[in-house]
């Protein structure tokens, strides 16, 4: 037995082992990957292809989730079938990994389907990413997946970016959390994380996906790379994506400033960094970087890139770059190291294989089906009240919209339902956008005749004729899963009336007169409205960008037709990105943001109109009044945003700082706001010490009271300034939280453990440090609402705290 073969050795001596001895092609094959088409001939795991592509080995299969579409079952054994010849029939038996889109579920049969990422976000409580990640990665890896391409740590502050619901927002401090408790989780099942999209890819111009990203150093780090560097030194990190935009004229897997500098020098990352779907082919034909195809691969990797997926045809020519002189090997080397670190790390070597008689088992359970129920109801953020919810029993309810009686649309993008859709229009030619697959699809019809079948039709030749019936039927995948419409799950509660009034996206106005005369003849209106998410005809998601944050098509006519009837009107928000409904804040009497809930949707909203739920979800992100005002987002710099400018609040008449002449500069949803059907006081602020050294940290304390009638959660929220750097800091900037749930008339002690290290900043020497002056402690409910606040002088020499940052404050409740 070979050291590597010997699970009780260290794994770096395991890789040093069998990197020993390792050919270059067989190097190179661990860096590159490949569509579960590859292996499929007539429906089936085709062993002759297996020995004709992979004879050197496979570093990953990507997309495998898309053979478990119509059957766990058949899945696992495809598993066991093509792990049994990386592991038997190639020279050194290394077992390939296999990859999906674990975003918000396994994305396959069986799998339990959660709320959107923003939905996660949205309960402030990480621990539920924890719990719902641990459940992703038991089903993954029950079928054999140990490569999860997620969570997505994007910062996200332009809502026109169709992505948005794939994020946790606009915080780096939360995305942090969030991510930290996801990514622990998924890799305590044995399924290694990959961490994306690296780096500032939500922050591209004219919110426009895998667009320029104009960005200074100081940024990327103290808040683009924030949430990445947390996830690698509080979470074991064991892989990144990088994104396919531009930074300073090179996209991030060409460059070397971001790709090597940055994530290694800076951030001392180890792990794996691997292409976004067919991002190196992009820098050829999309970016134009290259003379082709094949420089392309070379460019990357000098650049910084170890994988690429999906297909690795540019880097399957790395061998003869560096036979040539072109590529130090060295340079392979350094990737191959990283591929098999992750790889042993997961048990890749010792359990390969599914165990096909506990797959059933591991799938969706009422459990997981119960705690999706639960994220999407603790998700619910109530934005306005007038006093009409929660609805009193035995009223008339009219249940208008285009998300009224729909089970698809409140459910997101990268599930199970998604892949239905991409799968059907990718076999039809539709218009898919989802990158890589669609990619592979493109070069398939360029080659017309010279090929097999291209990657959709490949997958579909494995279903029978009763499976592509089953899976035409999205209805029913969806009832599998539990869910239930609005209307179905209000019926259980109110006499209801329905009408669906418009589309979302038709210009018809047809269905307004059964719409009004429904709201007419009830006693409340609830108006479902809202945006859809996915890849084909959808409103938001990959590729699907927006320049408007209006309603979309005729739903804001047909909301003011039905508010005209004087009936007491609440709009419920669905969709993958905010909306500025400034009428509708105006006009209506509530207003509830669901984002995209999943497949409880219905039931969860329905027992938050009912009152059985009482809503305590906050925002992670800010939701603006206009387009116009994009980017706004609550940690702007001082002086530059519409809460701090040098004379915002004079009075004067000046140059600067004076707002918009059109309109209020101000959000139309603060970050971190979020109503209750109850009422909260927060009192006593308590600093442990007035002067905190530099390298020390402070003990803030408050009490938080439940001072109404019913029983509810609030999220208390910790924020800091500086003064006394020679930069411009944020006016804020989230610092901790916790999610307190009380009775009628409790009280509870708060206390934040901050320590300094959490608080660096790059000074004007490009320092990270932390450095004397006065740190201002603002405790409330939201960016806005602050009412506790105090200061404390940091004392002693500047600290330079790269490399020993803090990432998380502790929060204790008693």
């Amino acid at each position: 037995m070979r050291i590597y073969q010997d699970k009780n050795q260290p794994i770096e001596s395991r890789v040093e082992d069998l990197l020993s001895i390792m050919t270059l092609e067989e190097k190179v094959a661990q860096l590159c990957g490949d569509l579960p088409a590859s292996v499929i001939e007539d429906g089936k795991v085709s062993k002759k292809k297996l020995k004709e592509k992979f004879s050197d080995g496979l570093g990953r299969i990507t997309q495998y989730s898309m053979l478990g579409l119509s059957n766990p079952d058949r899945i696992a054994a495809a598993t066991n079938e093509i792990q049994e010849f990386f592991v038997k029939e190639t020279r050194l038996g290394i077992p390939v990994a296999l990859q999906s889109e674990n975003l918000c579920g396994y994305p396959a049969a069986g799998g339990t389907v959660f709320p959107s990422m923003l939905n996660l976000a949205s309960t402030w409580q990480p621990e539920l990413a924890g719990e719902m990640s641990s459940i992703i990665g038991r089903e993954s890896r029950s079928v054999g997946i140990t490569s999860a391409m997620s969570p997505v740590l994007d910062v996200s502050r332009d809502p026109r970016w169709g992505r948005t619901y794939e994020t946790f927002g606009e915080d780096p401090y939360l995305i942090s959390q969030m991510g930290i408790e996801y990514i622990k989780s998924m890799q305590a099942q044995g399924v290694s994380c990959i961490a994306k999209h690296f780096l500032a890819y939500a922050e591209t111009q004219g919110g426009l996906n895998a667009a320029i990203t104009r960005m200074n150093d100081r940024e990327l780090y103290e808040i683009f790379a924030t949430p990445f560097e947390a996830a690698a030194n509080e979470a074991g990190l064991d892989a990144m994506m990088a994104s396919y935009s531009e930074i300073n004229g090179l996209p991030v897997g060409a460059n070397k400033d971001i790709a090597r500098k940055l994530l290694r020098d800076v951030m001392k990352f180890k792990g794996v960094l691997t292409s976004d779907g067919a991002a190196i082919l992009k820098m050829f034909n999309y970016y134009h970087i290259s003379k082709d195809y094949m420089e392309a691969g070379l460019i990357a990797k000098k650049g910084g890139l170890d994988t690429e997926i999906p297909v690795g045809a540019s880097f399957r020519n790395l061998t003869n770059y560096v036979k040539s002189g072109d590529l130090d090997e060295a340079l392979i080397d350094e990737s191959v190291r990283r591929v098999l670190t992750v790889k042993f790390k997961c048990g890749l070597f010792e359990n390969p294989y599914s165990e096909r008689t506990n797959v059933s088992i591991n799938m969706a359970t009422r459990e997981s089906q119960e705690l999706s129920q639960k994220i999407a109801e603790k998700s619910i953020i109530m934005l306005k009240n007038d006093g009409i919810l929660p609805l009193n029993k035995g009223i008339k309810v009219a249940v208008i919209g285009p998300h009224a009686e729909s089970l698809r649309y409140p459910v997101s993008g990268y599930t199970y339902p998604a892949y239905i859709e991409m799968m059907h229009a990718g076999v039809n030619n539709g218009a898919v956008t989802f990158n890589g697959i669609a990619d592979e699809a493109a070069k398939h019809k360029e080659e017309k005749g010279k090929g097999p079948l291209g990657p959709f039709e490949t997958m579909f030749s494995i279903f029978t004729e009763d499976e592509i019936k089953q899976l035409d039927d999205m209805n029913g995948v969806l009832r599998k899963a539990g869910a239930a419409t609005l209307k179905e799950a209000l019926e259980e509660c109110f006499d209801v009336k329905y009408a669906e009034g418009c589309k979302i996206i038709d210009r018809s106005t047809d269905g307004f007169a059964e719409a009004v005369k429904t709201a007419e003849e009830s006693d409340v209106a609830v108006l479902a409205l809202g945006g859809n998410c996915g890849w084909v005809n959808v409103t938001g998601g990959e590729g699907k960008d927006r320049s408007s944050l209006d309603l979309p098509g005729v739903q804001q006519q047909l909301l003011e037709a039905v508010a005209a009837t004087g009936k007491p009107v609440v709009v419920i928000l669905y969709g993958p990105g905010c909306f500025g409904v400034n009428w509708a804040d105006k006009n209506v009497s509530a207003i509830l943001q669901a984002w995209m809930p999943g497949p409880h949707a219905g039931k969860a909203i329905a027992n938050v109109l009912s009152g059985k739920v009482n809503p305590g979800g906050k925002l992670p992100l800010t939701v603006p009044r206009h387009v116009g005002q994009v980017p706004l987002y609550y940690n702007h710099r001082i002086g530059s945003g519409y809460c701090s400018g040098a004379d915002a609040n004079s009075g004067a008449s000046t140059i600067f700082s004076g707002g918009y002449v059109d309109g209020p500069d101000d959000p139309l949803y603060h970050f971190g706001f979020g109503l209750s059907y109850t009422s909260f006081e927060l009192s006593d602020l308590i600093l442990s010490s007035n002067e905190v050294p530099t390298n020390g940290e402070v003990i803030v304390s408050c009490k938080v009271k439940n001072t109404g009638t019913r029983s509810g959660d609030e999220v208390v929220q910790l924020y800091t300034s500086f003064s006394g750097a020679h930069v411009i800091r944020p006016n804020k900037q989230l610092c901790g939280f916790i999610r307190v749930s009380l009775e009628p008339g409790e009280e509870k002690t708060v206390s934040f453990d901050l320590k300094m290290a959490q608080l660096g900043y790059y000074n004007e020497d490009m320092e990270f440090v932390v450095e004397p002056g006065t740190l201002n402690i603002m405790v409330g409910t939201s960016a806005k609402e602050l009412p506790l606040k105090l200061s404390a002088k940091l004392v002693g020499e500047k600290a330079n705290i790269m490399g020993a940052r803090s990432y998380t404050c502790r929060v204790f409740v008693n």
